[in-house]
């Protein structure tokens, strides 16, 4: 077991990653800047290094001894947000901002990888670290080029974690089984007639329309879905019409769906479908729908989720360890990992007492004794499981 003692002299080389990468973030399959640098870094360690599309990379180190081949991952894009920090490594690229943490997944897995550059001899398997391109898009991400590529068949187990300050630094939550959603998007276009709004009788009110598929949107919550099953479908945008006196010719609409299985998902599909289609016939009107898939739930091996909690309470302290009950019904595309391969996806609390500034605010700064509790967890994960 590697003790935080033991990598403490790595930390100072993590943070200092971590603010360059924060200082030049980059959106998803424009990582150019921050690919180059991650390569240059796994250089001077001796990797073998091969390119997963235009900015993803892939590391591998082969130890002393044959053994099992496990996979780490760690996302690399940044969000279109414009960054209200002032620290001198705010982001100097403007509107774009590390709001999520994948400046410190990277930072951390280049950690855990000087690490095990400078023990080799303690690997009895082979290494693969992944760095990901796009996870949060756009659609469908960097994830499945990954697993459709074949980058990870020969592994056999794969782990992923994601820092949030929803969480306290020094603690790590893992939910067994279902742990996040699929973030499925979806948009309508509801088309009438449009006509005087004082004579609503000679045309078709698409906004009477568009209030009446989002009712019945939400009718599949609490009347089509089993009340122990979980999934949220909210309508988040809805535009339409010029003056307060005209009816307009069309209503769109956008939102998102989230399910935590592929028998739901599928369900609540074919209910939307058949909502459209039937309130467009109802009133003499055109209502389409366009469901866009996103990444699929991410599905926890319960084995693997319990090998992690072990190693954390061996690294972090057993009450440290929190066993989540309740899924998350954010989105993750490490997913893909996990339709392919055994393994875990958890979160790193990288937060203090009353942090407001979760991820994706444009406040977010996890904490940074927080990183040395990841690349810990790396490191364990993988010399132990090998």
């Amino acid at each position: 077991m590697v003790k935080l003692e033991d990598i403490k002299k790595y930390e100072e080389y993590v943070i200092r990653m971590r603010r360059e990468f924060h200082m030049y973030p980059e959106t998803g399959f424009n990582e150019t800047r921050t690919s180059a640098r991650v390569r240059e870094e796994l250089d001077t360690m001796g990797y073998d290094i091969t390119a997963i599309g235009d900015t993803g990379l892939m590391a591998v180190l082969v130890g002393n001894t044959e053994g099992k081949t496990i996979g780490l991952r760690a996302d690399m894009d940044a969000l279109a947000m414009q960054e209200e920090n002032t620290f001198e490594y705010k982001s100097k690229n403007d509107g774009v901002m590390h709001s999520c943490g994948h400046d410190t997944h990277t930072a951390m897995l280049l950690g855990a990888a000087q690490y095990f550059s400078d023990h080799k001899d303690e690997i009895n398997g082979t290494l693969k670290l992944i760095f990901q391109a796009a996870e949060e898009g756009p659609l469908p991400g960097g994830g499945i080029s990954v697993v459709e590529g074949g980058f990870i068949d020969d592994c056999d187990a794969v782990f992923g974690l994601h820092i949030t300050t929803r969480d306290k630094t020094g603690t790590i939550v893992i939910k067994k089984g279902p742990a996040m959603a699929a973030p499925d998007e979806f948009k309508v276009k509801v088309t009438g007639t449009g006509t005087h709004a004082s004579a609503p009788h000679t045309g078709i009110d698409p906004v009477l329309i568009a209030a009446e598929v989002i009712t019945k949107f939400q009718s599949i919550i609490s009347r089509n879905l089993n009340a122990t099953d979980s999934a949220v479908i909210s309508v988040c945008t809805i535009h339409g019409g010029t003056a307060f006196n005209i009816i307009p010719e069309s209503v769109d609409m956008s939102g998102t769906i989230r399910t935590l299985n592929n028998e739901t998902r599928q369900m609540v599909f074919d209910r939307m479908h058949s909502i459209c289609k039937h309130v467009g016939e109802m009133n003499n009107a055109t209502v389409d729908l366009e469901i866009n898939k996103a990444y699929p739930p991410v599905i926890n091996d319960p084995e693997m989720s319990e090998f992690v909690m072990e190693i954390g309470r061996k690294v972090l302290g057993k009450e440290n360890v929190i066993e989540a009950f309740e899924p998350s019904m954010g989105g993750e595309d490490f997913a893909y990992y996990l339709q392919k391969k055994p393994g875990s996806f958890f979160w790193l609390g990288g937060g203090k007492e009353n942090d407001t500034a979760y991820n994706h605010n444009p406040l977010f700064n996890p904490e940074e004794e927080s990183f040395l509790n990841g690349v810990a967890m790396h490191i364990n994960l993988s010399l132990i499981h090998i």
